[in-house]
């Protein structure tokens, strides 16, 4: 006859073993989504001379008549290394999100298991979408800002460290990427019955605050650029409300 403990053993046992594979199918994913940063990370790092221009122009159409500059030995191989990490990162969007896509999959019903493909293009496309409108948009109008900032003091040269360049560089790109899934996360959590667009309406004047804070943290540190990451936030933002009203469970 089997006892209450023996049950209560036996359900532990089962937990654990279900953490376990839990576990084991995260490292697969991890693992994968690490092989494939790493593969297009070398691929670019043969090609970090001509990325480098690339990622530096927006710097030198405002900055034109200055230089960038390295303070150490081994910067300029630790710039192509950040280089190459940052392009193997964004090369491999589409693999990241079809990764985190099988991690939840075993999760869904059936018919939500349909949604794998569109899921993947639409984060993949928001998220490229966000870096492209950093680098074409928002560096351009903050490095205008920051010249300016040169030229009215009158007699100060702008002596850039290009390991602070590049940083910025990382933080913004990474970080419009970031934000620009809003849409995506809102879908999920209406479907999941967490939200309603009644909860995000009565909560935009917080969700504005909010937006304004993240930008001051994940933008260079002056109005312009953080206004041009809030606009198109407050934008997602609404966007949001009519996705998670037309297709969430409780709205």
């Amino acid at each position: 006859m089997v006892t209450e403990d023996q049950l209560e053993h036996e359900d532990e046992e089962g937990e654990e073993m279900h953490f376990l594979d839990h576990l084991s199918e995260l490292r697969l994913r991890l693992g994968i989504i690490v092989a494939s940063i790493s593969v297009f990370a070398i691929a670019a790092f043969v090609y970090s001379v001509e990325l480098f221009d690339v990622i530096s122009a927006p710097f030198f159409a405002a900055f034109a008549d200055d230089i960038l500059i390295g303070t150490g030995p081994a910067e300029a191989f630790i710039l192509r290394l950040k280089l190459s990490a940052l392009c193997g990162t964004i090369i491999s969007i589409p693999v990241i999100f079809h990764q985190a896509w099988l991690f939840i999959a075993p999760g869904l019903l059936d018919h939500e298991k349909k949604y794998a493909m569109p899921f993947v293009f639409t984060t993949s496309a928001l998220f490229l979408t966000g870096v492209w409108f950093c680098y074409k948009l928002v560096l351009p109008f903050a490095f205008d800002f920051f010249k300016d900032q040169y030229l009215a003091l009158g007699h100060v040269t702008p002596t850039i460290k290009i390991s602070e360049y590049m940083s910025l560089l990382i933080k913004a790109l990474l970080g419009f990427g970031v934000v620009f899934e809003t849409p995506v996360l809102a879908f999920l959590l209406g479907r999941l019955g967490l939200i309603s667009s009644a909860l995000l309406i009565s909560g935009f004047r917080y969700a504005v605050v909010t937006i304004f804070i993240l930008s001051a943290i994940l933008t260079p540190p002056d109005i312009l650029t953080q206004f041009l990451m809030a606009g198109p936030l407050i934008l997602l933002y609404s966007l949001s409300i009519l996705i998670v009203r037309y297709t969430g469970k409780n709205s």
